[in-house]
């Protein structure tokens, strides 16, 4: 199959869409019309478009990769955590030849217990794993994940000082929660969700997500130097994200609005910390931070939940 490269440039259609126009070629090929549905994949750094009737939608949707040794003697459950966050529908593990009949059956099991799996079935030397599809385009769902991300997060912070954790334990749930929040944005994108949207979160939340756990690994960083650990503010800063998030999950205006007057409160005496105390003034001004995008995040959403309730 050859592979024609054209260049499109964007253009302005009303207040703020952007558009493209198709090749007049293609879509005389494929016998399109106006009024026609296409299917556009989105890939992260490219987009990839279908008629609604191609096999190739399947493709894009389906990854398929060699299992390394590591993840054969730990399991598949990361594996299923990464690929269902990027937004994959299913993944072909290839299996090494030499792989035992007794880890494989594990491998199948472990899959099937997962609640992110729709189905496993089992090929020569391969296993093939689908995915929950309608959960997985459901960005709430993805926001309920993220909270409770958070939270463990927050939990490993709040002890940082009484059981410090593998630097790899804390760099693990920093990726898993940045995947979260890349997700939350890729899947507003892709169903042109807006904040007018009656069921949706809105898209320009997504940055916040995706900086507030890399904020939250610094205050972890942070609380290891210190000698004396300020928990009233840590605590604090926990019950703020767990009300920012939760109110999210449950479209709950009334958890938002009480999310951003603790999250001022907090901010208010995170300053007073910094001019006070010296040896806080850096953790302090993380927690500066990160009130400052609960209120983003709120004023971003908060309307909008307002007038649905």
């Amino acid at each position: 199959m050859s592979v024609n490269v054209i260049k499109r440039r964007v253009q302005k259609l009303g207040g703020s869409s952007l558009i493209v126009t198709l090749p007049k070629s293609w879509a005389k090929k494929l016998g399109l019309d106006v009024g026609d549905t296409l299917v556009i994949v989105d890939e992260g750094s490219h987009l990839k478009i279908f008629p609604p009737d191609s096999s190739m939608i399947q493709v894009a949707e389906t990854i398929r990769l060699k299992v390394p040794q590591h993840l054969l003697e730990t399991g598949l459950t990361h594996l299923i955590e990464c690929l269902y966050v990027r937004g994959y529908k299913r993944f072909i593990a290839q299996l090494p030849q030499s792989e035992s009949s007794e880890n494989v059956l594990k491998l199948i099991e472990e899959a099937k217990r997962n609640p992110k799996v729709r189905n496993v079935n089992v090929g020569f030397n391969e296993i093939v794993v689908s995915f929950d599809g309608v959960e997985a385009e459901n960005p709430l769902r993805f926001i309920k994940q993220y909270n409770t991300k958070i939270q463990e997060l927050m939990d490993v912070v709040e002890q940082a000082k009484v059981r410090p954790v593998n630097p790899d334990v804390i760099e693990r749930f920093i990726v898993e929660t940045v995947d979260l929040a890349k997700t939350i944005g890729r899947t507003l994108r892709k169903h042109g969700l807006t904040i007018c949207e009656a069921d949706s979160v809105d898209p320009s939340v997504a940055a916040p997500l995706v900086m507030i756990p890399q904020m939250l690994e610094h205050v972890y960083r942070e609380l290891l130097k210190l000698d004396e650990t300020p928990a009233d503010m840590v605590r604090k800063l926990k019950t703020v994200l767990f009300e920012t998030f939760g109110g999210l999950s449950n479209k709950s205006s009334r958890r938002i609005a009480m999310a951003m007057r603790q999250a001022e409160e907090l901010r208010v005496e995170a300053e007073n910390t910094i001019a006070s105390k010296p040896e806080l003034s850096k953790l302090a001004g993380l927690i500066v931070g990160i009130t400052l995008m609960v209120k983003n995040i709120g004023e971003s959403t908060i309307c909008e939940n307002l007038s649905r309730e």
